[in-house]
């Protein structure tokens, strides 16, 4: 199956995009999986939202991905359990295929409201408390009778680390809009892991593992998307494969 010059683009950046998520945003990578994701990890399969979440927060936290240029595919999975399930109800994501998550918070403070000198005042129209808000007296002090209109105190907000504000978050389409817009990407490369090392000299051990990354996913219009299926698998090949490789390079005499 040939596929457009954009899609091979798109599943670059996706690929891309995956790779600096897990290496560097993994707080955030549950607001981009579905409900009924599927990890397959060299063999381990893990299963739901929360599940797979927890597994690549820890698994993760000592792997970073180096992987090559990713391309576009008909189809993944080579196991009864890699399904791809769409979830009926809608789920809301951040914002941002195209770059990783990055958390904007708003600082939200309390205000008091503050009590009129002159108790005329509340008669005055609403135009004339905003106009008396900037009005200096006269007197070269500054400004004075800055009037507040009665506000009730704002709640402190303190999100936890990798929340996103309600701004950063929209929802995904419905099922029969989602469906259509399944889409593949396949990655081939290595993982790299770094455990503390034993020995006084070296800080840390690391050492790297052939890789093989295929992921079902759906986006909208490159600014969202949702993992279905995550699969990760050995990429070295069998003596019998290798041979056979080795013999249809092989000139004929």
């Amino acid at each position: 199956m040939e596929f457009t010059e954009a899609q091979v683009k798109e599943a670059k950046i996706f690929g891309e995009f995956y790779a600096d998520l897990m290496d560097n945003y993994r707080n955030t990578v549950k607001y981009y999986l579905s409900e009924d994701v599927v990890l397959d990890w060299f063999g381990q399969t893990i299963k739901g939202e929360q599940k797979v979440n927890m597994f690549l927060k820890k698994t993760l936290a000592s792997v970073k991905h180096y992987l090559s240029d990713a391309v576009p595919a008909k189809k993944i999975g080579f196991r009864d359990t890699h399904v791809v399930k769409i979830p009926k109800e809608s789920k809301k994501v951040p914002l941002g295929l195209l770059s990783p998550p990055r958390p904007t918070y708003q600082k939200m403070q309390t205000k008091t409201p503050k009590k009129s000198s002159d108790p005329s005042t509340s008669s005055t129209s609403t135009r004339e408390r905003e106009k008396s808000k900037n009005r200096e007296q006269g007197q070269g002090d500054g400004f004075h009778n800055h009037i507040d209109l009665p506000v009730s105190p704002a709640k402190r907000f303190k999100p936890a680390e990798g929340d996103f504000i309600e701004s950063d978050v929209e929802t995904v389409e419905g099922e029969s809009d989602t469906v259509s817009k399944i889409k593949y990407m396949i990655a081939e490369g290595s993982i790299e892991f770094h455990k503390p090392s034993i020995k006084k000299l070296q800080t840390e051990t690391k050492w790297r593992r052939p890789c093989k990354l295929s992921v079902a996913y759906s986006s909208v219009n490159c600014h969202d998307c949702t993992i279905f299926l995550i699969i990760y698998e050995g990429n070295v090949k069998c003596r019998r494969n290798l041979m056979k490789e080795f013999e249809a390079e092989e000139p004929e005499n």
